[in-house]
């Protein structure tokens, strides 16, 4: 009853393998993914970065960490871990470059049935993070990372994504959705809400999938939370592409910013007029052009260039250094 005819006719004429019901992480997905893809107006710019000054600095950095008085440890072993991966690095040094972009660190308010749209300019820079685990990906939020120094950071992105891989994704989205219903009912706007209501009730009364052995168990303190993926202003996703370039991410409603980061990948590349082999990385910006033209995003990427060029500014971070 009610089945789309063009499947109808493929389930008819088509030999099926396995029908595989959608779990609730899929289903919000699919949600979230179509209404962005419907509403969003998405326009992106790729930009290409010689790294090799980062790689350098972090190399020569680490081996220049040593057991100091009054330093512990595990904090000397933070440190230098910090400088063999870069995703701590990446996600604080893009919250500098936002922090010093303000109006790209918004969220928007529009529909052409209530008032012409408000776009709302954010004092927080909360950075999600995708992470990827086998039940789904999850995006963890740091919150203002530009006023962390980077081994808090990495040590906050260590715990997050240690708690996602031990968190059912399905229940963890099912109660980020009951957050989301309890603010519905407060600020109602049934056009709008409502196939997302239906679809949380639906998931509610009549549950496809049952809670994964591997997480039933596990205490509540070493899960994340709801309050943990809720709230992004902008977003860093990681394509983990050896080489090229990443593909447009799609936003995810009410953000207007989204960053897609490629690996660490050889290219050529002039130095002093000579083709040379650097190792390079490229930054994608997704934004909604709804609530921005492209030169509003322009002063972000000569940011980012200045702190890959100069990577002390983002690792010997200090509270009370310029940000």
């Amino acid at each position: 009853m009610f089945q789309d005819y063009r499947v109808a006719y493929m389930r008819e004429h088509v030999k099926v393998r396995e029908e595989r019901p959608m779990n609730f992480i899929r289903q919000s997905v699919s949600y979230v993914l179509s209404q962005a893809n419907s509403k969003i107006p998405h326009a992106a710019m790729n930009v290409q970065y010689d790294v090799e000054p980062l790689l350098e600095y972090a190399r020569t950095s680490e081996k220049n960490i040593k057991k100091e008085s009054g330093v512990s440890s595990r904090e000397v072993l933070l440190r230098r871990a910090v400088r063999k991966s870069y995703s701590a690095f990446f996600l604080k040094a893009l919250a500098h470059a936002v922090y010093h972009t303000p109006e790209a660190n918004a969220f928007l308010d529009y529909t052409i049935w209530r008032r012409p749209g408000t776009l709302y300019i954010a004092d927080d820079i909360n950075l999600g993070y995708t992470v990827h685990t086998t039940f789904g990906v999850i995006k963890p939020v740091v919150r203002n990372p530009h006023k962390k120094t980077i081994e808090e950071v990495a040590d906050k992105m260590r715990d997050l994504t240690k708690r996602a891989r031990k968190t059912d994704a399905n229940e963890l989205y099912r109660r980020a959705a009951l957050v989301y219903l309890k603010i519905a009912i407060k600020h109602p706007d049934i056009p709008r809400d409502l196939s997302g209501t239906w679809m949380l009730i639906r998931a509610l009364l009549w549950k496809r999938d049952k809670i994964d052995p591997a997480f039933r168990d596990v205490p509540e303190d070493q899960k994340l939370q709801a309050q943990d993926i809720l709230g992004a202003t902008c977003t860093l996703t990681n394509t983990n592409i050896v080489s090229g370039t990443p593909t447009l991410s799609v936003i995810q409603q009410p953000e207007v910013l989204m960053f897609c980061l490629s690996e660490i990948y050889p290219f050529p590349w002039v130095v002093d007029e000579k083709v040379v082999p650097r190792k390079t990385i490229t930054l994608t910006i997704s934004f909604d052009h709804r609530a921005y033209d492209a030169a509003v995003f322009f002063p972000i990427v000569g940011h980012l260039k200045r702190y890959i060029e100069n990577p002390e500014k983002i690792y010997e971070w200090k509270e009370g250094d310029e940000i």
